[in-house]
């Protein structure tokens, strides 16, 4: 018999030590030392025996710039080593090779990595990144997600110092529709577009065929195409990747455009989430006469948090209200580019951040920053609004899934 309990102790001791704790997708985010700005940071690890290796991605705030790594590691049970040993993309402009010593501890729902990374030439900073290990709501389905459909984020172009908002409309049959806002000249645009996805490969490719509608008929558009990459994440599904394209009326050789790269999300949505949203989604749209359109999702470490709003491009006399959860936060605000704090305390584990366009001053529609501030990491997204639609975001509490 205790021979029996000597060799299950045995395996239990080969498993503990085996780097399964390690394994799979993790995300977090890093920071810089006497720096605002928090990235988003992904990791998925390949654990053999104590040797690491896989792929890390990482994230401006805006969610308008992203790298990909190439990484290998060294794991002794209890120290995660880590270190970026190439960077896949973009080929330009160079980020930083992160080295990372991370701690692992355990709880009962989340595992957690976290330490100090440098790198040379760059500020140092922490390094956290989670895991998901357990399940609190079980019974909480995962609503059926479709490819198709509307898509939200940004796009960033090389020569502009600011970035657009940018969505997507994929229809069936491969044909679909891209909408463009531009906090500077040239106000918003439609481009009729055509679509491929590999489900194979995780690829993503579209291209522009004509803008098909545009507010201010003297500005020339860029007519765009790229291949972006798929991924799933915690609270959402991600498109991202670069694209190149020319100004219409022209081609490639005779008006190429600054090139630049996409990043477009849609929320994965449960039940409880549909119902949370159905509760603050119905009275306001019958009372104001506009559709809300879920831009994106947030998760966020604590309850207490600041709501920050600023214009990011020209000012142009935006005036917007805030709602929370149906409650009026911030009522025929002037954006201006000072940031306006608002504090509020989440009471809710999924909650609803509407953009309410009052005027949409000298540039249609209403574009603004807002960012979502934990005390942790601060987020900042662009969100959209006309007299017809009005943007919003999820923001949830963090929890695992």
């Amino acid at each position: 018999m205790k021979y029996i309990f000597s060799i299950i102790a045995a395996i239990l001791l080969a498993l503990s030590s085996s780097g399964q704790p390690i394994d799979g997708h993790w995300e977090g985010y890093i920071t810089q030392d006497g720096k605002k700005d928090t990235f988003y940071y992904q990791v998925d690890l390949q654990v053999d025996g104590q040797a690491v290796n896989g792929e890390a991605l990482s994230r401006t705030p805006d969610g308008a710039n992203t790298a990909r790594f190439q990484f290998t590691g060294f794991w002794d049970g209890k120290e995660l080593t880590l270190q970026e040993v190439r960077q896949l993309e973009p080929k330009t402009p160079k980020w930083c090779l992160k080295y990372a010593s991370l701690r692992f501890r355990q709880t009962a729902t989340m595992a957690h990595l976290e330490g100090a990374w440098k790198s040379e030439g760059c500020t140092p900073g922490q390094m956290v990144l989670r895991k998901r290990t357990a399940s609190i709501e079980k019974n909480d389905e995962e609503l059926p997600l479709t490819f198709t459909g509307k898509w939200t984020g940004s796009l960033s172009q090389s020569d502009r110092d600011y970035g657009f908002y940018f969505e997507m409309d994929l229809q069936p049959r491969a044909k679909g529709q891209s909408y463009i806002v531009s906090e500077d000249n040239g106000g918003s645009a439609y481009h009729s577009l055509e679509w491929r996805y590999d489900s194979l490969f995780r690829h993503f490719s579209f291209k522009e065929l004509e803008v098909s509608s545009k507010t201010d008929p003297n500005w020339p558009w860029c007519i765009k195409s790229g291949a972006l990459n798929y991924r799933r994440e915690a609270n959402r599904v991600v498109l991202e990747g670069e694209w190149s394209g020319f100004i219409e009326g022209r081609d490639m050789e005779t008006g190429a455009c600054a090139s630049g790269t996409i990043y477009l999300e849609k929320p994965i949505l449960h039940r409880s989430t549909a119902r949370a949203q159905a509760i603050v989604q119905e009275p306001y749209e019958m009372e104001s006469k506009r559709k809300i359109k879920i831009a994106r999702v947030l998760e966020v470490e604590n309850e207490k948090i600041k709501i920050k709003v600023w214009d990011n491009g020209t000012v142009d006399g935006d005036i917007v209200t805030l709602f929370l959860n149906g409650q009026r936060i911030l009522h025929n605000f002037r954006v201006s580019k000072n940031k306006m704090a608002i504090p509020v305390t989440l009471e809710e584990n999924d909650n609803f951040l509407i953009l309410h366009a009052e005027d949409l001053g000298a540039i249609s529609p209403n574009t603004v920053a807002v960012s979502v501030d934990d005390g942790v990491k601060e987020q900042i997204i662009i969100l959209s609004s006309n007299l017809d639609e009005s943007g919003a975001v999820m923001i949830r509490k963090f929890r695992v899934k």
